[in-house]
């Protein structure tokens, strides 16, 4: 495996490059047990797959993935990550949470991933900007992908 987990500097802990990851290179694959939103522990980690089902904590390195507003990874066809650009050895493996979130009770939560283009809030992606939507697309869960742009799915097959 090419990620470890360690102290970040910004989040607490974090995952980070163990060894050059170079753009398109699977990062890592989310796991965890299957959870309806019912039964959600909103203090537990969890990832949204699903309008009312999430991933819960796997107890690996997935649970330490944090956000950025200009992340070095992003998911492709599924619960993997990919890198979005080549990633350096140590640096810290990073994702959109908005490409996942979707709740319509979101509140939301400040950002401080210190990106240029920090968006200030980590929101649902129903209510971010449409050109901030846009931007995103090509990297959302599938659900999300199904849901607000089906006709990219169509053209990709």
């Amino acid at each position: 495996m090419k990620i470890y987990v360690k102290t970040s500097l910004q989040h607490g802990r974090g995952v980070f490059a163990l060894k050059p990851i170079h753009k398109g290179e699977m990062v890592l694959t989310f796991s965890g047990p299957l959870v309806h939103r019912a039964r959600l522990d909103n203090n537990d980690y969890h990832l949204q797959i699903a309008e009312d089902h999430y991933l819960g904590a796997s107890g690996r390195e997935d649970d330490y993935v944090n956000h950025s507003c200009a992340p070095n990874s992003g998911f492709q066809g599924g619960l993997t990550l990919v890198a979005l650009r080549d990633i350096e050895k140590n640096e810290e493996i990073t994702w959109d949470y908005s490409t996942a979130i979707d709740e319509e009770d979101f509140p939301g939560f400040p950002c401080r991933c210190g990106a240029t283009a920090c968006r200030g809030a980590v929101a649902s992606f129903r209510y971010l900007p449409l050109d901030e939507r846009l931007r995103l697309q090509s990297w959302l869960l599938r659900y999300l992908q199904e849901k607000y742009f089906p006709a990219l799915l169509l053209k990709s097959g």
